[in-house]
C-alpha cells in the first residue's frame, strides 16, 4: 500500500508510541514529517515511512468512495 493521495485531506490519527496521546492531521502531513513533538509527553517522536504506510492503511476505509463499502 501507498501513500494514497486521497487521504491527504482526511484526519488521520496516531499515538504517541510513549504516552498514547493521539495526534490528529491531515494525511497530507504524515506524508512529509519525519518527527514531531508529543503534545503529550514533549518527547521528539520518529515517524518512520513503515509507521506512514500503518497510518494510511488503517485508515483506507476513509479514501473509498460513497457506496463502495
Amino acid at each position: 500500500m501507498s501513500l494514497s493521495p486521497s487521504l491527504y485531506s482526511v484526519g488521520l490519527t496516531f499515538q504517541c508510541p510513549q504516552c498514547n496521546f493521539t495526534v490528529i492531521k491531515n494525511g497530507s502531513w504524515f506524508q512529509v514529517v519525519s518527527h514531531y513533538k508529543c503534545e503529550g509527553c514533549g518527547r521528539e517522536i520518529r515517524i518512520t515511512y513503515p509507521d506512514k504506510i500503518a497510518i494510511f492503511h488503517k485508515h483506507a476505509h476513509l479514501a473509498m468512495p460513497p457506496g463502495a463499502r
